[in-house]
């Protein structure tokens, strides 16, 4: 059940065709619609930042009743710990919460679905996927 980051799933609400296309190709084949609780938080963030507040909540709202949402566990934080560490260590820092996104797919040992393939290659072990090849 692959784990799809926050970019695929706001170019799906802005009805891009490559996301689309990308999302029903993973209904058809009976995928589990998966993302993580941080994603959600990154979609709400959009939200409250756009200029249609009221109709972009109701439209995540509907539209996250299609999906399984992970949350973050004691785990998750352990192996964020492990990976945030590397990552500092070597100089190639990423985002906190590309970071927190990819510990719950490695820690799940999950494909990320993503177009952020720049930071993400970055976490030793995940698997990626970019959605918009």
């Amino acid at each position: 059940m692959p784990i799809l980051d926050t970019d695929i799933l706001i170019s799906f609400l802005r009805n891009k065709k490559k996301a689309v296309n990308t999302m029903n190709s993973l209904i058809k084949s009976n995928m589990i619609l998966t993302t993580t609780i941080i994603n959600v938080g990154e979609l709400y963030t959009g939200a409250y930042l756009s200029s249609q507040v009221a109709k972009d909540i109701n439209a995540i709202e509907k539209f996250l009743e299609k999906f399984e949402i992970l949350e973050y566990s004691k785990e998750d934080s352990r192996v964020f710990g492990q990976i945030q560490a590397n990552l500092i260590k070597t100089g190639n820092k990423i985002g906190k919460m590309d970071t927190i996104i990819g510990s719950i797919a490695l820690n799940r040992n999950e494909v990320l679905i993503t177009r952020n393939i720049k930071h993400f290659k970055k976490i030793p072990l995940l698997k990626i996927k970019n959605w918009y090849l």
